[in-house]
């Protein structure tokens, strides 16, 4: 009967069952030992094919049988083919389970033989005859197929998925396009699954592609529904040819409050340090991501000019629609992580040639165990406590450099004696060397404290960069006017090309730190007189301050975006009138109430909710002129309305007033007033009358007036500011999009390290240069996407479930 089965049927008879098979084998393997001491009582030997003591349950026994073998060994012979396996040595009875994956797992030549057979025929369109499915007797009802299944057994192949796996496993481990091509992974694959079939490298191809549109489709939805702008960072890379690649990321701070880095694409060049390579490649970028309207900064590492950004054709696009703000002077970022790599190869440059015989010493000692033992011993008899282990450096970062100095200077005595003791050793570094190893060593440890702080920060906002920047500012422009030689001569390679970065984004550095609400504006000044001194640093933190409000400015004629007030017409029946009190504010037809929390008032006009309170909604009702007559109504408790034009209550809603700036005093009743019993009516009037006296503040002004956060260790800024995006709805778009700026294109969030950010880091391999350019771009952002988890697209607003009212300030 088992050799008429299919590959199918073979594999479900033996899935019958199966879980109760597990929950009984260490009871079923007991009674196996149990049968084996009753076989070795009895003298006579057993037939081949005939097998003593109880009847075996595993449905296993179906496919196999128990052979004698040497001695009072016993083995499973597979009916199929043959073979035989381990079942008893004399004493103890083997499990099941090895003969289980014989069956079930295709190892079985038998079965793999059919299971093509019948692959074949399912292909072919044959159908199946009665010799490949056994049927069932007359009058007999046919078996059921029972597909309750555990283990592998239970395990369903999905030819899509598994190649849609495979293709996702090349992208995140840059493996070829070819590996599926090679003996070793086909002949892996098919020992784990005989019937997935990779055709070639194509096939892998196409599937990449596949998933790179998915992907960007999901994404692009995404980015239709980010709040803010989105900023970007560019970064050039070349190739053994004459093409080069632009690489574009954008990074944004979602509706959640969270920050968001994703790779828009990675596009050829033929010129890539020509006049327009990057211009022509922001522009194809914008127009495919369609987001030439949310552009508010780009990021250059040092290999891009701003001239190149700066092209006409690029600027006067966004110049005519009014893209730029503060007319283009936050346009531009320098990476604060190019910089550092820059500025610490220029003190390795100062000293390089005492770095080759430090390191030349390193690779002496460490040549053999027995150089190593001898200078250990040195160490040991001056008597040095350095717990450092001597290191070799990578050329490509900087930080080993740094560290395999440091190592080196403390044990400059030790070097020095063992050239006294070894003639073979002859590259100890001088006192006046170790002098300068000493200087170098204190400014590379300023830049690495810095490197590490922006290394280790998971959501890097740019509000943190203002911090390591200015202090590293102060101490080189003290440094260079020192008076000793060897300070002065190693900082000042490092001093002009820091103090470039400094006057380029110094500005946008101390805008992005005022977001921050434990340091604002104090922080500013306090650093500018630092820097520049009393009597220079106000005027550049006047700069600031002008160029802050100017762009505040720019925000507030901005409108803001519609906002969801849940507006709701609470109705009562009063007893003797029958007449309904609705409870919110007016406008028109529009009944709007809980404005920005979405909190009822009070019937009373007394105690609300400290969220419903006038002082905290900080939004403003837009009216529209050209619908709305010169006279308004406000309507106050009670159905009392009062007539007016333009009035702003507590500078947050504005509402309307007489054209000479006062209430009208005309105020009628619309309908017989329905009292409270309170008598407070005219106190209600009486607090709208007062806060039309109110001074209008600015938010910008409010923030700036209040008192600092604590500078806790646990502060999150974005958190802060989800927080307080109501209170401050003009100045939290600002703040949104000035900390999501990438000041760096490595560190935290990038995976990518700021010890390495390099034009070296940035070459392509001769494989991927040989790469179509759209599949090299499907790999790389690919790649990128799949490192996070899917971004969550804000469901849309069911119809009818509440009001949407434009707020504008």
């Amino acid at each position: 009967m088992s050799e008429l089965m299919d590959p199918e049927q073979h594999q479900l008879v033996l899935a019958e069952d199966i879980d109760q098979e597990h929950l009984h084998e260490h009871e079923h393997e007991h009674e196996q030992e149990q049968e084996v001491e009753h076989e070795q009582e009895e003298e006579p030997e057993p037939t081949p094919t005939a097998t003593r003591g109880r009847k075996k349950k595993s449905l296993v026994w179906q496919h196999f049988t128990v052979v004698n073998g040497p001695g009072r060994m016993k083995r499973a012979c597979c009916n199929l083919c043959k073979q035989t396996f381990a079942y008893s040595d004399g004493s103890k009875v083997a499990g099941t389970s090895h003969l289980k994956r014989h069956i079930t797992l295709g190892s079985c030549p038998m079965l793999k033989a059919t299971d093509r057979d019948h692959q074949y025929l399912l292909n072919s369109g044959v159908p199946q005859t009665a010799t490949q499915t056994p049927e069932a007797s007359p009058g007999e009802r046919p078996a059921k197929r029972r597909y309750r299944v555990s283990g592998f057994s239970g395990a369903t192949f999905d030819h899509n998925l598994s190649l849609s796996n495979l293709a996702k496993m090349v992208v995140l481990h840059d493996y070829p396009l070819h590996v599926v091509e090679q003996p070793a992974f086909l002949a892996f694959v098919e020992s784990l699954q005989p019937r997935f079939q990779v055709h070639d490298a194509t096939s892998v191809e196409t599937e990449v592609l596949s998933l790179y549109h998915k992907e960007k489709h999901n994404l692009m939805q995404v980015f239709g529904s980010i709040p803010g702008r989105i900023s970007l960072a560019i970064s050039l890379w070349t190739t053994s040819q004459t093409l080069g690649y632009v690489g574009l990321h954008g990074q944004f701070i979602d509706s959640d409050w969270k920050l968001h880095r994703r790779m828009l694409n990675y596009l050829m060049v033929t010129s890539p340090h020509s006049e327009n390579a990057l211009s022509e490649a922001i522009e194809v970028s914008l127009s495919d991501w369609n987001l030439k309207s949310k552009l508010f900064t780009i990021t250059l590492d040092n290999n891009c000019s701003s001239h190149d950004i700066y092209s006409a054709n690029l600027r006067d696009h966004l110049s005519n629609k009014d893209a730029l703000l503060l007319k283009g002077q936050l346009f531009v970022v320098r990476c604060y992580a190019h910089v550092l790599n820059n500025v610490a190869q220029d003190v390795i440059a100062s000293i390089h040639g005492i770095i080759y015989n430090i390191r030349e010493s390193v690779k002496f000692i460490k040549a053999s165990p027995s150089r190593e033992e001898k200078f250990a011993e040195i160490a040991l008899q001056l008597e040095i406590p350095s717990t450092k282990t001597l290191s070799l450096d990578t050329t490509t970062q900087w930080n080993t450099t740094y560290s395999m100095l440091c190592a080196a200077l403390e044990y400059k005595q030790a070097f020095n004696l063992l050239e006294t003791c070894d003639d073979n050793y002859n590259e100890a570094p001088s006192a006046e060397d170790w002098r300068k190893v000493e200087v170098a060593c204190v400014y590379l440890k300023l830049l690495h404290d810095s490197a590490n702080t922006v290394n280790n920060t998971e959501e890097p906002t740019s509000n943190i960069f203002y911090h390591e920047a200015w202090k590293i500012q102060l101490e080189l422009k003290g440094s260079v006017q020192s008076k000793d030689p060897v300070v002065s001569s190693i900082t000042k390679e490092m001093y002009d090309k820091f103090e470039k970065y400094w006057r380029d984004c110094s500005l946008i550095l101390a805008v992005a730190v005022v977001m921050d609400p434990r340091y604002k504006m104090k922080l500013v000044d306090f650093s500018f007189k630092r820097i520049y001194g009393n009597e220079e640093g106000p005027k550049y933190v006047k700069m600031v301050e002008d160029a802050l409000m100017e762009l505040y400015n720019e925000y507030v004629a901005q409108p803001l975006p519609l906002t969801p007030a849940y507006v709701e017409q609470q109705q009562q029946e009063v007893a003797d009138g029958g007449e309904h009190i609705e409870t919110g504010i007016t406008t028109e037809n529009n009944t709007v109430s809980n404005v920005g929390n979405g909190v009822e008032e009070h019937e009373n006009g007394g105690d609300q909710p400290k969220e419903a309170q006038v002082d905290d909604m900080a939004v403003k009702m837009e009216v529209d002129a050209s619908e709305a007559p010169v006279e308004g109504e406000i309507e106050m408790n009670n159905n009392v309305t009062i007539q007016t034009e333009d009035i702003e209550v507590n500078n947050n809603v504005s509402i309307q007033m007489e054209e000479d700036g006062n209430a009208r005093d005309d105020i009628q009743p619309a309908a017989p007033i329905a009292s409270t019993g309170d008598g407070l009516l005219d106190f209600d009037i009486y607090l709208s009358e007062m806060a039309v006296n109110q001074p209008k503040k600015p938010e910008l002004e409010q923030y700036l007036e209040e008192m600092l956060q604590p500078r806790t260790n646990d502060f999150n800024i974005l958190t802060w500011w989800k927080m307080n995006s109501f209170k401050y709805p003009t100045l939290s778009k600002l703040a949104r999009d000035i900390l999501a700026i990438p000041m760096a294109m490595a560190g935290g969030g990038t995976g990518l390290s700021v010890f390495g950010a390099g034009s070296a880091n940035r070459i392509l391999d001769d494989y991927r240069s040989s790469m179509r350019p759209d599949t090299l771009e499907a790999i790389f952002c690919a790649k990128d996407w799949y490192q996070y988890m899917p971004t969550s697209v804000p469901e849309p607003t069911t119809p009818g479930a509440m009001a949407l009212v434009q707020f504008d300030m």
